[in-house]
């Protein structure tokens, strides 16, 4: 049985250690709550074997299944690993709070980056993941999603401190000037697909990469060799902004504008309908009892909830896709982006 008043279990093994190390530019000890930390290299396909029969059997005979949930442990301050090499971050704040709501389950935190927790989730290596991901068609047919969104990602353009002026979708596209190349998987790449496909008069060049790290893109603006990027205001602050940040040297140089914000939501494999269900119970709970806010005020710096309707769960993201760009206000930030030490994803919008 769970023990929710014990320490968390964390299983870094060697195998946890190099999938740290590895991890370019961004995104042992214990902490509370009763997820355990194992190592993502180390864990073998599941093949997607269904396990809503043992979960359900569980329930009923008190015994606890243990569930991996993997992160991206580079984006600071949705997920990554502490300065005492702990998970930690609003996402994974937000499972651990989950899982101790579950006492059927015991979620297993892995960091690895954000493709192998998409691949690993996809194929039921692991159950559930979160790389600070927004809600896509192309996901919804490999991933399950809950009925809300567990965090949130406003979305802005890095500029040079000359283009200070371009504030959206249609400005940049008056602009003239040239986009970093974005990866089709990302969802802001398809947001500026259909800008393009919804305003043939103001059409932005949008140029496919397969892997772009945020900071290299952040710098290529700097230099001149692009002129906008797209990234969330969270990791815009922590990776510029502030003082210990990655490419602090760069912030008198850049301007950063906020122009929509995305729902983020944890993906599930396909055949975990049930735990799928049960984290959605657990994560309205959290929302009703003001849990979220905390968390997110905690580690954002500000409410992300303010700017999602509750009666229209793809409010923002249809918004995205259809406005020329309406202004969000924002205090403080960085996920999401925000990798921090290194850079990350959010899922990146990018994620």
């Amino acid at each position: 049985m769970k023990n929710k008043n014990g320490l968390v279990k964390t299983l870094f093994s060697a195998a946890a250690l190099v999938v740290l190390a590895a991890a370019v530019n961004g995104c042992g000890g214990s902490s509370s709550g009763s997820a355990a930390t194992t190592a993502a290299a180390s864990e073998s396909p599941q093949a997607g074997a269904s396990k809503e029969a043992e979960s359900a059997a569980q329930s009923g005979t008190g015994e606890v299944r243990k569930v991996k949930y993997a992160f991206t442990n580079t984006a600071k301050p949705v997920s990554y690993i502490n300065e005492k090499g702990e998970p930690d971050g609003y996402d994974v704040q937000v499972i651990k709070k989950i899982d101790e709501l579950l006492p059927q389950y015991e979620f297993e935190l892995v960091p690895t980056n954000s493709e192998d927790a998409w691949m690993g989730v996809e194929s039921g290596k692991y159950q559930l993941c979160t790389t600070n991901s927004f809600k896509t068609p192309e996901r919804e047919e490999k991933y399950l999603f809950a009925d809300m969104n567990q965090g949130g990602s406003p979305e802005g353009l890095v500029v040079r401190k000359e283009n200070a002026d371009v504030v959206d979708l249609k400005t940049l596209a008056k602009s003239g000037l040239k986009l970093c190349p974005l990866r089709p998987a990302d969802a802001i790449y398809s947001v500026i697909n259909t800008w393009n496909e919804e305003n043939p008069d103001y059409q932005i060049g949008l140029e496919a990469i397969d892997q772009m790290e945020p900071a290299d893109a952040i710098r290529f603006v700097a230099e001149g060799r692009y002129d906008a990027f797209p990234f969330y205001s969270t990791g815009y602050e922590a990776t510029v902004v502030a003082e210990d940040g990655e490419l602090h040297d760069l912030n008198d140089k850049l301007a950063f504008n906020v122009f929509t914000a995305f729902k983020t939501y944890a993906l599930f494999n396909k055949e975990e309908s049930l735990l799928r269900d049960d984290y959605q119970k657990a994560l309205h709970q959290l929302k009703d009892d003001g849990t979220l806010k905390e968390l997110s005020e905690q580690y954002m710096g500000f409410d992300l909830f303010q700017y999602f309707e509750d009666d229209a769960d793809n409010a923002s993201e249809e918004a995205a896709e259809t406005s020329a760009g309406a202004s969000v206000e924002t205090s403080a930030e960085t996920s999401a982006a925000g990798a921090s030490e290194g850079s990350s994803e959010a899922d990146t919008a990018k994620q």
